[in-house]
C-alpha cells in the first residue's frame, strides 16, 4: 500500500510539472447580450489575452436577462476573480450583484452602459448622450431645419437607450420646425426595429427621417417600409458603424443609409484600464471613447480599414491556435516520455513487490493451512464431544426408562385406590403428571438421537389436515381458558385438505409450537393457528401476541440445546425436534418475532411424501382420537408449568391489620411452575398464610402491596427472573427488610454467589427436602424475633426509638457466617434501607410526640408508605406495631420528664401527646409496672 502511494505521488508531481502555470489575473466579463458589436469587443479583449500571459479572461453573456446576469456576476465573485467588466443589461436591475462584488474588494469596470449605483471602480465607453445629440444635429441639417422624424430606441431601461434618446431630443431643439412624431422601444435587434416600425405606421405614415439607435434596428425599419412601398421618400441614419456584411459601413457606402455614428469597441483600451487597476497604476474613473459620423464620403475608407483590422485579428487568432496546438503536442510528448520512464520504474518496483508478496503469501498460506488444520481438529473434537454427550444422554435416557417405569406404574396403581383422597390425592396426581413429563423428555432425547444418526423414518398415513388441526387445537382449549387466552383456527384451504404424512410427528410439531405460544403469552392475549396452501404445500402458522423473542435469539431458536435469554426453563430440544421433524417431511420451519409484540412460527409441508413406511390410516374423527404420548405430556407440562395459570393470590381483607389476623406469618411463593407452587402451598399452608405469584414482576407488585413476612422465589422465570426480583425488592424501602429464599436448580458455586450478591438471605438448590426448606424458613423467622428482642433490650435504656448505632449493634450480635446452602447471607442484618427507614420513623414520631392527634396514616404519609405497608414493615423490624411504638416512645419521654423536671403529671401527659392525665397514668403503669407519682416519690 505504501508503494502504491509513492506511485501516485510521483505521477501527480510529473503531470503537474507538465501543466501550464496559473494565470496571475483572472478577469470576468459579463455581457448583457450577444450581437455582432459585442462579439467584436470580445475578440479584441481575447486578443489582449493572447499577447499577455498574465491574463485569464472569462466571457459570459446574459442574453438580455437581468436575473441571469446577476447570477453570472455572483458566480464570478464566488470563483474569486480579480476584476469584473460588466455591460449592464438595464439601468438598475443588477445593482445588488455589482455592489456585492465592490464590497468584497473586487474592482468593477462598467463598459458601454451605466447603472444607478455608484459602487464601481471605473467606467469606459462612448458618450451616448453626445451620440444622440450629434445625430440630431446631422439629421436637422439634412432636412434643412424642417420635417418630421421618428426614432426607434434600444432596450427599455438600458442606459444607452436612455442617454441617446435624451441627447436626440435635446439636439432637435435647435430645429424648431422639425417634429419628433414618434419614438418606439426596441431591444437593439433587427426584429425589434421591424416591430417598432409597424407600430409607428399604425400611428402615422407622414415622416421624412428614421433614426435608429443602432444600425440593425434602422435596417429592420427599412425592410418594413420597403414592404409597404414607402422607403423611397424616407431617409435613414443609425449608430454602430460595424464592418460586417450588411453592417452600418456597407449600408452607408451603398447610400442605403445617409449616415451612421461610429460606436467604438476598443477592447484593448478596456483591458489596458483593467491592467492599470490590477497593477495599482494611475487611472481615470470616467473614460470616454471617441466617436464620429460616417457618411458616404468616408464610408469606403473606414470599411477597408476596419476589415483590415478584422483580418489581422483573425490571423492573430489562427496564430494563437497554432501555438496552442504546438504547446499541446509538446506537453503530450513530454508526458508520454515521463510516463514511459515511470512505467519502467513501476515495472521494476512491481517485480520486486510481487516477489516479496509471493514469499509473504507462501508464508501466510502455510500459517493458514496450520490454522485450518487446527480448526478442523478442534471442530472434530467438538463434534466428537457433542456425539459423546448425545450418546451419554441417550444411554442415561435408556437407563432412566426402567426407574421411570418402576415409579410410574406403582403411582398409577396407587391412583386407582379409592381410599386416597384430599392432599394425598393431589400430591399423587402431581407425581404422576411430572413422571409423564420426565418420560416425554427421555423420549425426546432418544428421538433426537435417532435423527442425529439418520435412523428416524416417517410412518406415513393419509389424513385430513384441517380436521387434525381442529382436534389438536381443541386439546388446548381448557388450558387456554384457564389462562384467559383466546385461541382460534383460521382456515383458508379450498381443497379437500388431505395430506400424506407422519401424523404423530406433525402432532408433536404442533403441540410443541402451541405449548410454547401459551407459555409465553400473557392473560388477555390471543394465539391463532392459520392453515393455508401454496400449490402442493400446506402452510401452518402459530401466531401469538406474547412477549416475543429477542432479535439476538432468532437465528439460533431452532438450534439444539439453545435457550434464549427470556427462556423459562426447558431443555432446548423441543424446537430442534420441530425443525428436524419438518425436514424429515422435506418442509421448512421459520420464525419471525417482534419483542413485546409476539411471534409467528411457520411450517411448510408438502402434501405428499415419496419416502417413508406406509401404515394403516389413522382414525380422523376428533371424537374417537385417543391421546398420544405427545399430547398427554404436553398437556400435563402446560398444567404443571403454565405461566399465568390460576394462583392463590389471597389479599388482606382490610387495610387495618390486627394481631388476630396475623397469628400465621405470611409467605409469598414466586414460581412459574404451577406444580411447584401447589406443592409448596401444600407444605406450608398449615403454618403460614400463603400467597402465590407466577413471575417476578407480579411477585414484586404483591410484595409491595402485602409486605409478607418471607418470600420463596425461583430464579429461572419469564418477564422478571428471581435475581432481578431480589435486586428490586432489596432496593425498595417498603420491602427491603423481607427475607428472600432463592429456590433454584442452578447449583454451581458462582450461581449461588450471584444470588447472595443480589441480596438473597438463603439459597436452596433443587431437588430439595421439604424438612430442610421448612427448617430454613423457621430459622429466618426466629432470627427476626431475636432481632426484635435485641432492639427492645437496647431500647429499654433509651429515650427514643432504636438509633442507627442500636441497629448496627443488634446486627452485629446476629451476624453469623454462611457455611452451606442452607445458611443465610446476612442472618437478617438490617440493610442501609432499613436503617434509614428506622431513622425516618424515629424522627417522625419524635417530632410529633406532643400531637395528640398523631396517627399511623400521618406517619405513613410522611415516610411515603400506606398504612398496611407501614404496619408490616415496622412489625417486621421491631416486633411492634406503629401504634405501640408511638405509645412506648411517649411513655419513655414522659418517664424522662418525670425524672428530670418539676412538671406536673398532667403537664407531662399533655406534653407527650396524651389527651388525659388519667389515661397517661394507666398506660404508664402498664408499661413500667409503677405509677408516675410513685416513680417521682
Amino acid at each position: 500500500m505504501n508503494i502504491l502511494k509513492y506511485y501516485w505521488l510521483l505521477l501527480i508531481l510529473l503531470v503537474g510539472s507538465c501543466t501550464t502555470p496559473p494565470k496571475k489575473y483572472v478577469i470576468g466579463v459579463s455581457q448583457c447580450s450577444v450581437d455582432i458589436w459585442r462579439d467584436k469587443l470580445n475578440r479584441e479583449m481575447k486578443t489582449c489575452e493572447y499577447l499577455d500571459e498574465s491574463l485569464d479572461i472569462r466571457l459570459a453573456s446574459a442574453h438580455d436577462n437581468s436575473k441571469q446576469q446577476s447570477d453570472q456576476i455572483n458566480a464570478f465573485i464566488d470563483q474569486g476573480v480579480n476584476l469584473l467588466i460588466v455591460a449592464p443589461n438595464q439601468y438598475d436591475s443588477i445593482n445588488k450583484a455589482i455592489e456585492r462584488a465592490y464590497s468584497k474588494g473586487i474592482p468593477v469596470i462598467l463598459y458601454d452602459r451605466k447603472t444607478s449605483t455608484n459602487k464601481y471602480t471605473a467606467i469606459i465607453g462612448a458618450d451616448n448622450y453626445g451620440i444622440g445629440k450629434t445625430m440630431a444635429y446631422y439629421i436637422g441639417e439634412q432636412l434643412q431645419g424642417k420635417g418630421k422624424v421618428v426614432e426607434i430606441r434600444g432596450l427599455n431601461g438600458s442606459s444607452p437607450a436612455i442617454d441617446r434618446h435624451r441627447g436626440f431630443v435635446d439636439g432637435l431643439k435647435r430645429f424648431p420646425a422639425i417634429q419628433l412624431v414618434a419614438s418606439e422601444i426596441g431591444d437593439w435587434k433587427e426584429e425589434s426595429g421591424m416591430r417598432a416600425m409597424e407600430r409607428i405606421l399604425a400611428k402615422t405614415q407622414d415622416f421624412d427621417y428614421v433614426f435608429g439607435q443602432n444600425d440593425r434596428m434602422a435596417l429592420g425599419a427599412l425592410k418594413v417600409l420597403k414592404k409597404h412601398g414607402l422607403h423611397h421618400r424616407v431617409r435613414f441614419a443609425g449608430v454602430d458603424g460595424l464592418a460586417n456584411h450588411g453592417g452600418g459601413l456597407e449600408l452607408v457606402r451603398d447610400r442605403i443609409f445617409d449616415a451612421t455614428c461610429f460606436y467604438p469597441t476598443q477592447g484593448e483600451k478596456v483591458i489596458a484600464l483593467a491592467k492599470n487597476i490590477l497593477e495599482k497604476k494611475p487611472y481615470n474613473r470616467v473614460n470616454l471613447l471617441n466617436t464620429t459620423i460616417i457618411t458616404n464620403k468616408n464610408a469606403a475608407t473606414m470599411l477597408q480599414e476596419a476589415r483590415e483590422v478584422e483580418r489581422q485579428i483573425g490571423n492573430l487568432e489562427i496564430l494563437h491556435s497554432e501555438v496552442d496546438r504546438y504547446f499541446e503536442q509538446y506537453n503530450y510528448q513530454r508526458i508520454m516520455i515521463i510516463l514511459f520512464v515511470l512505467i519502467i520504474v513501476m515495472m521494476i518496483v512491481t517485480v520486486v513487490v510481487l516477489y516479496r508478496t509471493i514469499l509473504a503469501k507462501s508464508q501466510f498460506n502455510k500459517k493458514l493451512k496450520e490454522r485450518n488444520d487446527e480448526l478442523q481438529r478442534l471442530s472434530q473434537e467438538v463434534e466428537e464431544m457433542t456425539q459423546a454427550q448425545l450418546s451419554f444422554f441417550t444411554n442415561v435416557s435408556h437407563e432412566l426408562r426402567t426407574p421411570i417405569t418402576l415409579i410410574s406404574d406403582p403411582l398409577h396403581r396407587l391412583r386407582a385406590c379409592q381410599n386416597i383422597k384430599g392432599e394425598s390425592l393431589q400430591l399423587l396426581d402431581m407425581s404422576i403428571r411430572n413422571t409423564n413429563v420426565l418420560k416425554q423428555l427421555v423420549d425426546e432425547i432418544l428421538d433426537f438421537r435417532k435423527i442425529q444418526n439418520g435412523k428416524m423414518t416417517l410412518k406415513l398415513s393419509e389424513f385430513n389436515m384441517v380436521t387434525a388441526l381442529e382436534t389438536w387445537m381443541n386439546d388446548f382449549k381448557s388450558i387456554a381458558d384457564q389462562k384467559g387466552i383466546t385461541i382460534t383456527l383460521s382456515n383458508s384451504v379450498t381443497t379437500d385438505g388431505k395430506i400424506l404424512a407422519d401424523r404423530y410427528k406433525l402432532e408433536h410439531i404442533y403441540y410443541n409450537l402451541m405449548s410454547n405460544a401459551l407459555k409465553y403469552t400473557p392473560s388477555g392475549q390471543s394465539v391463532t393457528t392459520c392453515l393455508s396452501e401454496e400449490s402442493d404445500t400446506y402452510v401452518i402458522q402459530v401466531i401469538d401476541t406474547g412477549v416475543g423473542i429477542a432479535a439476538a435469539d432468532l437465528p439460533h431458536i431452532f438450534d439444539k440445546f439453545y435457550q434464549g435469554k427470556m427462556s423459562a426453563g426447558g431443555t432446548g430440544i423441543g424446537l430442534a425436534l420441530v425443525k428436524a421433524y419438518t425436514l424429515l417431511h422435506h418442509g421448512t420451519a421459520t420464525v419471525t418475532s417482534v419483542k413485546n409484540e409476539g411471534s409467528t412460527f411457520t411450517i411448510r409441508l408438502p402434501k405428499t411424501q415419496t419416502e417413508g413406511e406406509m401404515v394403516h390410516a389413522m382414525v380422523t374423527d376428533s371424537k374417537n382420537v385417543t391421546d398420544t404420548s405427545a399430547k398427554v405430556s404436553v398437556k400435563e407440562t402446560l398444567e404443571g408449568q403454565c405461566i399465568n395459570g390460576p394462583v392463590n393470590q389471597d389479599v388482606h381483607l382490610s387495610d387495618i391489620v390486627t394481631e388476630e389476623e396475623n397469628d400465621k406469618p405470611e409467605i409469598l411463593i414466586i414460581d412459574d411452575n404451577n406444580d411447584m407452587r401447589e406443592y409448596l402451598r401444600i407444605l406450608l399452608k398449615a403454618q403460614y398464610h400463603v400467597l402465590e405469584a407466577v413471575d417476578g414482576k407480579i411477585g414484586l407488585s404483591m410484595a409491595r402491596k402485602q409486605v409478607p413476612d418471607i418470600i420463596i422465589c425461583d430464579i429461572m422465570m419469564p418477564v422478571m427472573d428471581g435475581l432481578e426480583f431480589t435486586r428490586a425488592l432489596k432496593k425498595d424501602t417498603v420491602t427491603s427488610h423481607i427475607p428472600v429464599i432463592l429456590l433454584s436448580a442452578r447449583s454451581l458455586d458462582e450461581q449461588k454467589v450471584q444470588g447472595y450478591q443480589e441480596g438473597a438471605d438463603s439459597y436452596i438448590t433443587k431437588p430439595f427436602q421439604a424438612d430442610v426448606l421448612i427448617a430454613r424458613i423457621d430459622n429466618l423467622l426466629k432470627s427476626r424475633e431475636h432481632l426484635h428482642k435485641l432492639m427492645l433490650q437496647s431500647q429499654q435504656g433509651a429515650v427514643d426509638l432504636p438509633s442507627r448505632t442500636m441497629m448496627s449493634t443488634s446486627a452485629t450480635l446476629l451476624n453469623e457466617s454462611k457455611t452451606d446452602d442452607f445458611k443465610t447471607s446476612s442472618q437478617l442484618k438490617p440493610t442501609d434501607k432499613d436503617t434509614k427507614f428506622i431513622e425516618q420513623l424515629r424522627k417522625s414520631i419524635q417530632d410529633n410526640l406532643g400531637n395528640s392527634d398523631l396517627s399511623v396514616e400521618q406517619i405513613g404519609a410522611e415516610i411515603g408508605l400506606s398504612r398496611i405497608q407501614l404496619y408490616r414493615k415496622v412489625k417486621a423490624l421491631t416486633g411492634k406495631s406503629p401504634v405501640e411504638l408511638i405509645r412506648t416512645s411517649r411513655l419513655t419521654r414522659g418517664r424522662k420528664l418525670i425524672e428530670t423536671t418539676d412538671m406536673t403529671i398532667s403537664e407531662i401527659a399533655y406534653t407527650v401527646g396524651f389527651s388525659s392525665s388519667s389515661y397517661f397514668t394507666k398506660c404508664f403503669k402498664d408499661e413500667f409496672g409503677i405509677g408516675p407519682n410513685e416513680l417521682r416519690v
